[in-house]
């Protein structure tokens, strides 16, 4: 029989209040690690991750950033972009198989992903009553990335606390990962940033539900120049049921004056919803995750991923009439910050200067080459062979990742926002300049030691500066 279900939080985003602890509950803490990343270097990796071999069910989880005594590491050390917990031992919900870090199958198949956090540390909880069920034999992985803020090699562990109830009575509920770039590893995607002020690019992924189930909670996340993601029913007049909205950092917060800046900041808390009732989906019906950003300035590798959580009960009736308590967790005012929109933001070029200490440049220390639209750019480990280009309008510039490292190309500021997937193994990537101007990029898991610049003129445009 299905009982009633108040989401005190979900992933990504909800600030939660414990479940009264009991003679069943009991909390663990845990740790991965050493984590050891170069200086100013991103790192991105996965592993596996302990667990407490209990039988029972996670009702809170959350994670951090600390040194081996416990103290919490500031982001002006090391900062934890996002994480993800995945049961190996289980399929997911969405994906049968992933692509890697590296766009080629991971060879893992389908593992469940059932709590994850971004720079906003997330913590997931479920009320008394459901919780998400772990065996003791369960094979827990987790898939990370990391900035490095410092010139040095940092190291740091990964530390995760989470409170199992063994109560038999407890009911299950089956997590459901909806990303519009579903079943990669770095699901990400570009916004060109080419309309007027104010205008709205929008993703969307589909999902027919394999089975019937009341949605109780869900949360998202998002990156830098997101306006909103939305949880819509296509079959049933595209009728909205549920939301994620960010909440931006105060000029004060450390997110937007650590240096040097390695990527675009992204929100510091985003909102949730939750229905006590649970919102119904026939096995079936099609949902539909929607992600909007602005489209008046590029951004780049961002994401639109939203969790929910699904009480699996029979459902009769497609498009059966939504509950009437359907509420928003951490809504705007909520946390201290802005909720007025994305905040325009500038990613500069850095480079490393004659100390070894991240400076702010205007473009790559060479002279400027003329090519010719087709022509190969190669991109070995930690530099571009040409850092310095100059093409016309409409040509197109090839890059070959030949190192042994993986790298991309990413646009930091420009007219038009794009990305590569990362590459190795002599891929390539194509790009075409269709709109004058100066683009300055930089390889996103070496933003401080590999950047580049093209400077593109055409018969209407003018120079770059």
């Amino acid at each position: 029989m299905r009982r009633g279900v108040a989401l005190v939080g979900a992933l990504l985003g909800l600030l939660v209040v414990p479940s009264a602890a009991s003679a069943s509950v009991t909390t663990h803490t845990q740790t991965v690690g050493p984590i050891q990343v170069g200086g100013y270097e991103v790192k991105q990796s996965f592993g596996l991750a302990p667990h407490a071999p209990v039988d029972g069910y996670i009702t809170n989880m959350e994670v951090d950033v600390v040194d081996a005594d416990g103290t919490p590491v500031p982001i002006s050390r090391l900062m934890l972009h996002h994480i993800v917990f995945a049961n190996v031992d289980r399929p997911d919900a969405t994906c049968d198989s992933f692509l890697g870090f590296d766009e080629r199958p991971s060879g893992f198949g389908s593992t469940e992903r059932f709590y994850a956090a971004g720079e906003e540390r997330a913590k997931m909880a479920l009320p008394p009553g459901y919780g998400y069920k772990l065996d003791s034999d369960d094979l827990w992985g987790l898939l990370y990335m990391f900035m490095n803020h410092r010139p040095v090699t940092d190291e740091a562990y990964i530390q995760y606390k989470y409170t199992v109830d063994t109560d038999p009575s407890i009911e299950a509920v089956r997590p459901y990962w909806l990303d519009v770039e579903n079943c990669r590893a770095d699901p990400i995607y570009n916004v060109p940033g080419t309309k007027k002020e104010g205008s709205t690019q929008t993703q969307s992924m589909d999902l027919t539900m394999p089975e019937s189930g009341y949605i109780v909670g869900g949360g998202g996340h998002v990156h830098g120049g997101s306006r909103k993601l939305t949880l819509t029913e296509p079959d049933c007049g595209d009728r909205q049921i549920g939301e994620s909205l960010p909440t931006w950092g105060n000029p004060d917060h450390p997110f937007y004056n650590v240096r040097p800046v390695l990527h675009e900041p992204g929100p510091v808390s985003m909102s949730g919803f939750q229905s006590q009732a649970g919102i119904p989906l026939a096995q079936g019906e099609r949902i539909r995750l929607n992600a909007l950003y602005d489209n008046s300035l590029p951004h780049t590798r961002v994401m639109g991923i939203m969790q929910i959580y699904i009480d699996p009960e029979p459902v009769n009736q497609p498009c059966g009439p939504l509950p009437n308590d359907i509420k928003t967790l951490l809504g705007p005012g909520s946390v201290p910050g802005r909720t007025d929109g994305p905040v325009p933001f500038k990613i500069p070029l850095t480079a490393l200067d004659e100390d070894g200490n991240a400076t702010t440049i205007k473009k790559p220390p060479g002279k400027t080459k003329r090519l010719k639209s087709g022509e190969t750019i190669d991109v070995d480990d930690r530099f571009f062979s040409q850092p310095n280009v100059r093409v016309k309008r409409g040509a197109e510039l090839n890059w070959q990742f030949s190192g042994g490292q993986l790298h991309n190309v990413t646009l930091a500021n420009g007219p038009i926002g794009f990305g590569s997937p990362n590459l190795d193994g002599d891929r390539t990537f194509t790009q075409r300049f269709t709109r004058n101007g100066t683009y300055r990029m930089f390889c996103a898991l070496h933003p401080v030691q590999m950047s580049e610049r093209v400077v593109v003129r055409g018969r209407k445009g003018g120079r770059g500066k």
